[in-house]
């Protein structure tokens, strides 16, 4: 049995004289003064839900302020699922009974069942909220685009011919099935290619030259 919210559960949340604090206040006051919120969760949960019976579930209340502290906190669910058992202020915030006491796996479980669909109405609905207030018109993106270490192979001139090669020889393949009779006569490189390519690398190492290049340059 899964509710829309836990009516009994105070809207007041467990005061710490901190920042925390303040700004959960400030994110369930928002959450109070958009209901339907709620409806959509529900929805989403019934979905998931194989009966309507047995002892109560997270209310998709609960379910949905849980999501929103796991993202605010920037955390795993393990770690989501201790400080719902541990802390008054985060079980106030999501609207727990006192006999609630979520697991990793119930946590994971319930927040995956929320669609893409419902979190971009609520997107939404926060966007409209910033620019009643004045604190964002929504008319610009920020992106990050450091640049970053990683495993992936720089792309060589060589490399970027034979991938080349290989595609335009696997759409020629898919163009001969579409008619009952062959259109064209063609014969595959790929081999040839692909030698020409591990030559070239081993002769570009050997004479000490690099020919990795910038292929955005």
């Amino acid at each position: 049995m899964r509710k829309k919210r836990n009516p009994q559960c105070s809207m007041e949340l467990h005061y710490v004289p901190h920042e925390i604090c303040s700004q959960l206040s400030g994110i369930s006051q928002w959450l109070d003064a958009h209901p339907q919120f709620n409806d959509w969760i529900y929805e989403d949960l019934s979905s998931g839900d194989k009966q309507n019976t047995g002892r109560n579930g997270l209310s998709a209340e609960s379910v949905l302020r849980a999501a929103l502290l796991k993202q605010y906190l920037n955390c795993d669910y393990d770690y989501l699922s201790f400080v719902l058992m541990d802390s008054m202020l985060f079980r106030d915030f999501c609207r727990l009974e006192p006999n609630q006491r979520p697991s990793r796996s119930s946590l994971h479980g319930l927040i995956s069942l929320l669609t893409a669909s419902t979190w971009e109405r609520i997107n939404n609905c926060q966007l409209m909220t910033a620019k009643d207030q004045g604190i964002e018109k929504g008319r610009t993106v920020a992106i990050d685009s450091t640049v970053t270490e990683s495993d992936i192979k720089p792309p060589c001139d060589s490399d970027l011919l034979a991938s080349s090669v290989k595609e335009i020889c696997r759409l020629l393949e898919r163009g001969q099935t579409l008619t009952a009779t062959p259109l064209y006569e063609y014969t595959h490189h790929n081999r040839a290619v692909k030698d020409a390519a591990r030559n070239a690398s081993t002769l570009a190492k050997k004479s000490g030259i690099s020919i990795i290049k910038n292929c955005c340059s």
